[in-house]
């Protein structure tokens, strides 16, 4: 069995503890034997889950941030909103990600 790890929750205590929290969930997710970390592709938090206004980062770049920071975890957005990103970008975005 395969375990992985969805983050969804971007607001700690701080928003200067905000890098180090979210790059040590996945490097904890990573140790634990946890074989993939998922972020969501939105722009705003979802109601369901917090306020609008909560912090809620980018989801390409903050995978750019935690490939950074680990070392064999799977890293993906759950789903990639497609409506409001140009194709073309998108896909230079993903296979940069990849190649990196």
């Amino acid at each position: 069995m395969e375990l992985g790890l969805h983050f969804i929750d971007f607001l700690p205590s701080a928003p200067d503890r905000l890098a180090p929290t979210l790059a040590a969930v996945a490097t904890s997710a990573e140790e634990a034997g946890a074989t993939m970390f998922t972020l969501a592709d939105h722009f705003f938090q979802m109601e369901q889950l917090g306020r609008a206004e909560d912090p809620f980062l980018e989801g390409y770049t903050t995978l750019g941030f935690l490939a950074a920071k680990t070392q064999s975890i799977n890293l993906t957005l759950l789903v990639t909103g497609v409506t409001y990103r140009y194709p073309g970008v998108l896909a230079k975005t993903v296979t940069t990600l990849d190649v990196l």
